[in-house]
């Protein structure tokens, strides 16, 4: 895993701890508004974490499959 992919991951980490306080809040104040917009926020939270895992897992795929190109 390079930089950019742990800093991607950073970002959507520190982003759960953003939704999941806001879904807290929403819930807490009877928000339903908020509460759909944490919800969605949350999706594209799981959705962006599922690409950088699928980014990875093809990069490592190619990668096994040129080693054993040179072997």
């Amino acid at each position: 895993m390079n930089a950019r992919n742990l800093a991607k991951f950073g970002g959507q980490a520190l982003a759960v701890g953003t939704t999941f306080r806001a879904l807290r809040r929403a819930r807490a104040e009877g928000d339903k508004l908020r509460m759909l917009d944490a919800i969605v926020n949350a999706l594209a939270i799981a959705t962006t974490i599922a690409i950088l895992v699928r980014e990875i897992r093809e990069r490592r795929g190619r990668d096994d499959v040129l080693d054993q190109d040179l072997t």
